[in-house]
């Protein structure tokens, strides 16, 4: 079974160091960046002292991370005390992204009547950085890809669908990694230019098409590598 040392990105995870005060917080908000932006891998089984080595920290700040985030079902506590990411299985993944188009199209049509000058900016960087990546750079390119989506979902002021968006990208975020490694890095790029240029003119109803397109799209290719990989077992 894999372990954390090996799926923080062998393309190079970007984790932040974390400052004293704000440990146990701050512990928590990376593990969850992580597995959002599909940076572990499913099946990679966490142990505290990898986690805690990658964030610069002693392991208690760790351990109540992984506490609630197996209290979220993020993961999976194993009998050796250990914690795993859960493998999705394909019906599952098909029910988040039903759910994702909805929720993620309606929050993206509200975001374009709100966003402001400064967040388009910052997600048309994330976007231009995006393009510029190599396919060994997956890790970096998943980063950017969150960053791309939560800045538009923050933009909706809608906290409490902000939190429903985040408990499903903890669960299908992780597939990211395995599919883009196998299909690489251009999945969806296409509709991220036409999310930003309907976000420009403030067009809700076409930049609510572009993120539902992009999911949808993304699904396809997820899909397939679901059912690769359930060919591959059988």
């Amino acid at each position: 079974m894999k372990t954390l040392d090996a799926d923080l990105a062998p393309a190079g995870f970007p984790v932040s160091k974390l400052e004293r005060e704000t440990l146990h917080d701050r512990a928590y908000l990376e593990l969850k960046r992580a597995i959002m932006s599909g940076a572990i891998r499913p099946g990679a089984t966490i142990t505290i002292r990898a986690m805690a080595a990658a964030l610069g920290t002693s392991p208690m700040p760790v351990r109540e991370a992984l506490r609630r985030l197996v209290a979220e079902r993020a993961l999976d506590m194993l009998p050796t005390r250990s914690v795993t990411l859960p493998v999705i299985t394909p019906d599952r993944f098909d029910e988040i992204c039903r759910i994702r188009v909805t929720l993620e199209g309606l929050v993206t049509e509200a975001a374009a009547a709100l966003i402001r000058p400064e967040e388009l900016r910052q997600m048309q960087q994330a976007n231009a950085e995006m393009w510029r990546l190599k396919r060994q750079q997956t890790a970096v390119y998943l980063a950017k890809n969150q960053e791309f989506h939560f800045v538009l979902y923050q933009a909706a002021r809608m906290p409490t669908a902000m939190q429903m968006i985040e408990s499903l990208w903890l669960q299908a975020g992780p597939l990211l990694n395995l599919a883009l490694s196998e299909f690489g890095l251009r999945v969806g790029q296409d509709h991220h230019q036409s999310l930003l240029d309907a976000l420009a003119r403030r067009d809700g109803k076409a930049a609510r098409q572009a993120i539902q397109d992009d999911i949808s799209d993304a699904a396809i290719v997820i899909r397939k590598f679901l059912e690769s990989r359930d060919n591959s077992a059988a």
